[in-house]
């Protein structure tokens, strides 16, 4: 490639992946107002006095229309990062290494699958784990739907570590590897992963799936290709890793009204159980935060009947490199509950 062409190829990464710029604001208005805001923007928390919302730059003045008193929290969610500590974290590179060695190191466990690939080129990877034999459970644990969302992706491939180096060794880890068929999805989203970036395409990921009300609803590509796997796999059960809040929710997240009253006993039951040991707040997606259409809990519960938990990782998307093992820590038993709640 010639010098102009180079050039002209970082400034078109750069244009699609290195200026994502979006604002934090608190919001306190009526419902009313607050379920549109909700239907056009992500809620991400709930706060003292509303609920914290992140607006894409290029939507802020229709934002403000509609919460003219709007608290501005961060001007730029990506600003205040720790750069040295940034650079620690695995890139989408470290993840496809780290992937094909754990699924050399322990080939009688684990097979990596690709199911699709991004707008950018980057594969899709699944590593499934199973020791053999028919009609087990089939679970899948994914991260970083949101691309800077990497602590998930740390914790994820920790305890991934973890479930295979202790087989044999260790009688849980045994039991769960031998009772059901695991898939980890480390990156979602690799483009976004990729570029620390929070959004695909410029569109939440986490807000493309089609929900109940709007089968139909438009997606983006990693999204669409998660949806072809999902509905040809059938999952039994599966946990989709976010951060942050410390919060493990079950559906609906788009509408406030309860599941069936046979799935709200199971999953209030097991929610309550993974958030036994660390503290984290349990409860439905849509009334712990607020409304939220188009997240993958909804549409992996009513496409299949899925057993689908979201989790909120900590306090941070990007902690201090030195603060991974603590979230790890607060993160496993969460997650070992989960698995054994298939059988």
């Amino acid at each position: 490639m010639n010098k102009g062409l180079l050039i002209l190829a970082l400034l078109v990464s750069n244009m699609a992946f290195g200026s994502e710029r979006i604002r934090s604001y608190e919001v306190s208005v009526n419902p009313l107002k607050m379920n549109k805001i909700a239907s056009q923007f992500e809620v991400v928390a709930k706060r003292a006095h509303g609920f914290e919302v992140y607006v894409q730059e290029e939507d802020v003045q229709a934002f403000l229309e509609l919460a003219p008193k709007a608290k501005l929290l961060q001007d730029n969610i990506h600003v205040e990062r720790d750069e040295k500590s940034l650079n620690q974290y695995r890139k989408y590179a470290d993840v496809e290494a780290d992937l094909k060695t754990l699924a050399t190191n322990y080939s009688t466990l684990a097979t990596l699958e690709t199911y699709g690939a991004t707008k950018g080129g980057r594969n899709l990877y699944a590593l499934k784990i199973s020791t053999g034999g028919e009609n087990k459970p089939k679970v899948m644990v994914t991260a970083a739907t949101h691309g800077d969302e990497l602590i998930t992706t740390e914790v994820l491939f920790a305890l991934t570590n973890e479930l295979l180096s202790g087989y044999g060794k260790d009688q849980r880890l045994s039991k769960i590897l031998n009772g059901r068929d695991i898939y980890i999805v480390p990156v979602v989203s690799p483009d976004s992963f990729e570029a620390r970036e929070r959004y695909v395409q410029r569109k939440d990921p986490n807000r493309s799936y089609p929900w109940p009300d709007k089968p139909n609803n438009p997606t983006v590509d990693v999204i669409q290709s998660m949806m072809d796997y999902t509905n040809k796999m059938k999952f039994t059960g599966s946990l989709d890793l976010h951060a942050y809040g410390k919060l493990v929710m079950y559906p609906w997240a788009y509408t406030k009204k309860a599941p069936a009253a046979a799935d709200v006993v199971v999953f209030k039951d097991l929610v309550e159980s993974m958030a036994k040991e660390n503290q984290y707040e349990a409860g439905q997606i849509s009334t712990t935060i607020y409304v939220a259409e188009g997240s993958s809990a909804d549409y992996f519960y009513w496409k299949a009947g899925t057993r689908a938990i979201a989790a909120e990782l900590g306090r941070e998307k990007i902690p201090s490199y030195s603060k991974i093992p603590s979230i790890v820590n607060e993160s496993r038993e969460m997650v070992w509950t989960f698995l054994e709640s298939f059988n």
